[in-house]
C-alpha cells in the first residue's frame, strides 16, 4: 500500500488535470475546480466543508459555484442524515444532453452566417463569412450524426 501522501499528490494532480480541460472548455476556474472535486470524489458527493479543505476556497466561493454547478443541473444538493451541512454531487448522464444543447447552437451560427452573406456587399467579409458558414456546416452535419449515434446508444 503506498503512502497516503503519494495517493493525496496524484488526486491533486489528477483535479488540476481535469479541472484545467474543463477550464478550456469555457468552465470558470473557481467553478471547473469544484466540478472536479465532485467528480472525484470517493463516496456520492463532498459536503461544503470538504471542498473547502480540499480546493482551500473560501466558503463563497463554495456557495458561487455550487450555484452555477446546481443551475445548470451538473450537480445536486443533498441532505446526509445528522448532517446540518450542505453536501454536493455530480449530476449523471447528463454530459449527452448538454452537448448536443451545445451542438444545436453550431446551427444557429451557421444560419446567420448565411443570412449575413446574402446582406453584405464587401468581397473581404463574404469571404470570411463564407469560411465561418464553411466550417459550421460541415460540423453541424458531423455533430449531428454524432448526437444520433449517441441518443441510439442511450437508448439500448
Amino acid at each position: 500500500m503506498e503512502p497516503r501522501n503519494d495517493r493525496e499528490k496524484r488526486r491533486t494532480a489528477t483535479l488540476d488535470k481535469l479541472a484545467g480541460t474543463l477550464e478550456q472548455a469555457g468552465f470558470p476556474h473557481g467553478i471547473a475546480r469544484v466540478y472536479a472535486a465532485l467528480t472525484l470524489a470517493e463516496g456520492e458527493g463532498m459536503a461544503t466543508s470538504e471542498l473547502i479543505e480540499e480546493l482551500g476556497i473560501s466558503k463563497a466561493s463554495v456557495s458561487n459555484a455550487m450555484q452555477f454547478l446546481v443551475g445548470t443541473r451538473l450537480a445536486e444538493r443533498y441532505r446526509v442524515r445528522g448532517s446540518r451541512e450542505a453536501h454536493y454531487r455530480i449530476i449523471e448522464g447528463v454530459w449527452g444532453e448538454i452537448l448536443a444543447k451545445k451542438f444545436a447552437a453550431i446551427s444557429h451560427t451557421r444560419r446567420l452566417a448565411e443570412e449575413a452573406i446574402e446582406e453584405i456587399d464587401s468581397p473581404h467579409a463574404r469571404r470570411r463569412l463564407e469560411d465561418l458558414h464553411e466550417a459550421y456546416a460541415f460540423f453541424e452535419k458531423e455533430f449531428a450524426d454524432a448526437v444520433q449515434r449517441w441518443t441510439e446508444r442511450k437508448s439500448r
